[in-house]
């Protein structure tokens, strides 16, 4: 994950030396659950029992959070942005997909994009079976509309009563036929879903005839995910003339993280494809969408000298003007939304809070609206760090330090730069490196990215960048620095934090 460097956009070679700014980062959730050396596992993080795959991201633990919850999401207290050339601009928050909800049984749809199973307690009026029956035939009947681009059939199925539900499904499903889906399908769980969300209203106006299931997404997109990938939806069901048809979809904090934060959730889009990125954008952007695309492959070049293989190489990013997609990321703390300016998002093969088993399948990147807009040069710089987050998310896993994970990403965005080296002692003027820290004690203070950065290029020049690599890679197996540094790098950590300071201390000559 990242928050963006304190550094300016980065001057190449061939290009000016860039002057060196101090910028301020916005708020940041490293990617993985810290676990301090010497405490594998997952013990006292995660629910008796439940051991989460190596490359399974979960967000700094805070001590005080309630242990009843399994995979706690955390957010870090927030910081200022500022704008401009040297604005700290995208913040990539590998978000966990929420703490919310409660446990659910789920069956898989078939490749058909059938689902198989519902369950959850029945209400009065109709028998369970019939109830959740119809239902799944409901969500059957929407999927085929998707993948048969029948808009009709996709309709058929929602309360007309509701005109502003029903002008909001058109431009769902006019934007669904859009996406260039390989694969689209619904995956129902059952445990008592999310009755509780219901609004006050729609329980008024149809009594005991409603229900809120978990409903997963399951969806690939094309020439981008090699895996199948899950979005959280909690649509709203309803008994309306002897028929179940859609009457809402459930909102609130204790929804999992992301519920209408899917690009089909926007107003109506755009689709853009470069080589390397797929990119959804506003309808009304297409002349800023086409440059964002160009940006994004190019800062995906610069990825690729770092990190050729080992992972998908394909970005899918949503750069829409609708802040509600944004906001739905932020639903436990709205009053940070203004402090973020991107989000990169991991995705599983299921919804985490319903499926303690879930594997990572791919990262998205998320654009706050208002930044969309920004400095081309601070785009690009911001985009190749974001970016490194998801070529490096296979490999990333709770044990990886938080100063690797972010000091690896500005490595590869500052990668061949040409920073002014007058500027560069200056930001560091005062900087303290007593240690690197991993967990949220790095977020503390924004200059750590500037010496996370440092550490990291120093690894490269004086082991080589394949060993940098093997170091990042190496906390697969283990959370102890100790461990990996002298086994990787052949010497004790003291001494590499040595090394570092020193190193440091020579930029600031």
């Amino acid at each position: 994950m990242s928050v963006t460097s304190p550094l300016p956009p980065p001057a190449h070679a061939g290009e000016p030396a860039q002057p060196l700014v101090v910028r301020e980062p916005t708020v940041a959730i490293i990617p993985t659950q810290y676990r301090p050396p010497d405490r594998g596992g997952y013990s006292g993080y995660a629910a008796p029992g439940y051991t989460p795959p190596p490359n399974y991201y979960q967000p700094v633990i805070p001590s005080q959070y309630p242990s009843q919850y399994p995979r706690p999401v955390y957010l870090p207290p927030p910081r200022r942005r500022r704008r401009g050339l040297a604005a700290a601009v995208v913040v990539a928050l590998l978000l966990v997909l929420g703490a919310g909800g409660g446990a659910a049984a789920f069956v898989a749809a078939g490749p058909d994009g059938v689902a198989r199973s519902l369950g959850g307690p029945g209400k009065a009026g109709t028998a369970p079976d019939a109830r959740d029956t119809a239902i799944i035939e409901v969500l059957n009947r929407r999927s085929k509309a998707v993948n048969s681009r029948d808009k009709t059939a996709f309709m058929a199925d929602i309360d007309k009563t509701d005109a502003e539900l029903t002008k909001r499904q058109e431009t769902v499903y006019e934007n669904l036929i859009k996406l260039p889906f390989a694969e689209f399908s619904y995956k129902i769980g059952g445990g008592g879903g999310y009755d509780d969300s219901i609004p006050t209203e729609l329980k008024t106006k149809y009594g005991d005839q409603v229900r809120a299931p978990g409903v997963a997404i399951i969806h690939r997109i094309e020439g981008v995910d090699n895996d199948p990938v899950a979005a959280p939806w909690v649509p709203i069901f309803a008994l309306v003339s002897s028929q179940w048809r859609l009457v809402g979809e459930a909102k609130g904090k204790e929804l999992p993280s992301g519920v209408g934060g899917q690009p089909w959730d926007a107003g109506p889009i755009i689709v853009e494809k470069g080589e390397k990125v797929v990119g959804i954008f506003s309808a009304n952007n297409r002349s800023r969408a086409g440059t964002l695309i160009r940006i994004a492959d190019e800062a995906m070049d610069q990825v690729a000298l770092v990190r050729p293989n080992q992972w998908v190489g394909k970005v899918f990013m949503t750069a829409v003007r609708d802040r509600a997609v944004f906001d739905a990321y932020f639903g436990a703390s709205p009053e940070r939304v203004d402090q973020v300016a991107a989000i990169a998002v991991p995705h599983y093969d299921d919804v985490p809070d319903w499926n303690g088993t879930a594997n990572y399948s791919a990262t998205r990147v998320i654009f706050n609206p208002d930044e969309i807009d920004e400095d081309n040069d601070v785009l690009s710089a911001d985009m190749s760090h974001e970016f490194t987050h998801a070529a490096m998310a296979p490999v990333t896993t709770g044990w990886t330090p938080t100063w690797l994970v972010e000091g690896f990403a500005e490595y590869v965005s500052y990668k061949g730069a040409q920073i002014d080296t007058n500027s560069l002692k200056r930001a560091l003027d005062g900087v303290q490196t007593e240690n690197l820290f991993a967990g949220e004690q790095f977020y503390d203070e924004p200059m750590n990215y500037i010496t996370a950065w440092l550490a990291n290029r120093m690894i490269s020049e004086t082991y080589g960048e394949t060993k940098l690599i093997q170091l990042y890679e190496r906390f697969q197996q283990t959370s102890n620095e100790e461990v990996v540094i002298s086994q990787v790098l052949g010497v004790p950590r003291a001494t590499l934090i040595k090394n570092w300071q020193d190193y440091v201390a020579k930029q600031k000559r």
